[in-house]
């Protein structure tokens, strides 16, 4: 079943639009049925969340030698966690189907820039959020270690790997849905390419 748009239920339109209507109407789409997305990818995004936590873990519960693996790491798991939703909402025909032809990414490339932009600044601001907790045991948990170095006593509980891993995993379980937000309005944007390639086409064949 396609999204519904809003409260009244209707379907995406295939149609035309800026960069502006692409962000606000796919965030629009993200939370009005952000409960058919979750039903349809929640096991999708526990896979998520423990990559997630593994890279966090890596550099603070290992060494700090690890983290530019840990960040490639986590790099990898945004992609594969992108892909595999996409998909999954794709295969439950919640996104209509659209192909481009060869090369209209490139007649596109400023609204794609734009709108990329734009999402990738708000989800900067919401991972900020949903990650304060995990910054803040990172860091309690630096600063013990850095202190066992000197001689001092650890002063963090003899479960803090358990504890830290779980809230790396809570965290990383929130930031999968927060990743989640841009696909929408860049799937609008490529619906808005699709439509503005047709109608091209077909104006070139009335010319003719």
């Amino acid at each position: 079943m396609i999204f519904a748009m809003d409260t009244e239920k209707k379907e995406i339109e295939m149609k035309v639009r800026s960069s502006q209507a692409c962000i606000r109407d796919g965030y629009q789409l993200y939370s009005a049925n952000f409960r058919k997305i979750f039903r349809a990818t929640w096991w999708l995004a526990i896979g998520f969340a423990l990559l997630a936590a593994v890279a966090q873990a890596l550099p603070v519960l290992i060494s700090p030698t690890l983290l530019l693996p840990a960040s490639i790491l986590a790099i990898v798991a945004v992609g594969l966690w992108l892909a595999a939703a996409k998909w999954r909402l794709k295969k439950l025909q919640m996104l209509p189907p659209v192909t481009l032809r060869y090369g209209s990414w490139l007649a596109h490339v400023g609204k794609l820039l734009l709108v990329s932009i734009v999402c990738l600044v708000i989800v900067a601001a919401l991972a900020l959020l949903t990650t304060l907790p995990t910054v803040i045991l990172i860091t309690a948990n630096w600063q013990s270690q850095v202190g066992m170095l000197y001689g001092d006593p650890s002063g963090m509980p003899e479960n803090v790997k358990w504890l830290s891993i779980a809230v790396f995993a809570i965290a990383g379980f929130i930031q999968a849905y927060v990743w989640l937000t841009m696909v929408l309005p860049m799937y609008l944007v490529k619906i808005s390419m699709y439509m503005q390639d047709k109608e091209k086409e077909e104006f070139n064949k009335k010319t003719i």
